[in-house]
């Protein structure tokens, strides 16, 4: 029953969303995205697969008294990076203070359980003391290390992933909203998109890529439910750009690193290397 219902309710919030949509195979995504960039009938975003679909369209429905006037009124104010590295400052500083809060009160029951891995495989609970000491760590937490520049850069956007399953395998069913607007970068505002954990806010997305497309023509390809795909026109010029590119893009999204090149300057290489930029948000 249960299950019934949600998928009923899925369905609702599919239906609600007022853009055509298109469906194509993994395969083709890129070129039916190519003809209807194309046909001028609005800005098309591939979504991805069925369950893509699913969870833009729950974002959607979540977000309902949000209109993208009002979200595109709101990046018009901000100044990109500017605006966004003061959001991530004070956020930071909100979570130390209340991390801190927390830690003060000496309650075990408050603390977050910490599971740790040897290179062997084998896992351990830390205990209280062994989480306070790792959270009180983790709040003198330092920026990345530009790290060494790799030999071989990879392309570490990766190109169109959505569109595939993990394996690399296409997949069967890829959809394809299109929005009404012009603007590439307003996509964000048109979805509702943002806002969520470490996820900025629609605004703040919209300001960004309005800013990458005037300097590098970044446009956005496809958005999943929390993944973004951009393509640029221009890579950065030299390292020194590219490594300040690299650095802008942590403090956007800073799992790129933490969770993928680890320093900045295997991001800064692909970078450098590639017409595809890929974002990913826990």
């Amino acid at each position: 029953m249960l299950q019934r219902e949600y998928a009923a309710a899925i369905a609702e919030a599919i239906a609600s969303i007022p853009y055509r949509r298109v469906e194509t195979t993994g395969q083709e995504a890129l070129r039916t995205w190519e003809r209807l960039k194309s046909s001028g009938e609005g800005w098309p975003i591939i979504v991805g697969g069925d369950e893509d679909l699913a969870q833009i369209a729950d974002q959607w429905s979540i977000e309902t008294g949000e209109r993208p006037e009002d979200i595109l009124a709101r990046a018009d104010g901000l100044r990109h990076p500017d605006s966004l590295r003061a959001l991530v400052a004070a956020q930071r500083e909100k979570g130390v203070a209340a991390t801190r809060e927390m830690l003060a009160k000496g309650d075990d029951e408050l603390l977050p359980r910490i599971v740790d891995m040897d290179q062997d495989g084998n896992t351990r609970t830390l205990t209280p003391a062994e989480v306070r000491k790792t959270m009180l760590e983790g709040l003198e937490a330092s920026e990345p290390e530009i790290g060494e520049w790799p030999a071989d850069a990879d392309a570490t956007g990766g190109g169109l992933t959505v569109a595939a399953a993990l394996d690399g395998k296409p997949l069967d069913r890829v959809h394809i909203l299109i929005l009404p607007t012009k603007e590439p970068a307003a996509a964000p505002a048109f979805l509702r998109w943002g806002g969520w954990n470490a996820c900025p806010a629609p605004e703040y997305h919209v300001a960004a890529l309005r800013d990458w497309h005037r300097r590098y023509g970044a446009v956005p390809v496809a958005m999943t439910g929390d993944v973004i795909n951009v393509r640029v026109t221009r890579r950065p010029a030299s390292r020194e750009e590219a490594l300040s590119l690299a650095r802008e893009q942590f403090v956007y999204c800073e799992d790129i690193v933490l969770q993928g090149t680890e320093t900045y300057a295997p991001l800064a290489a692909g970078l450098m290397h590639s017409d595809w930029w890929f974002f990913w948000w826990d």
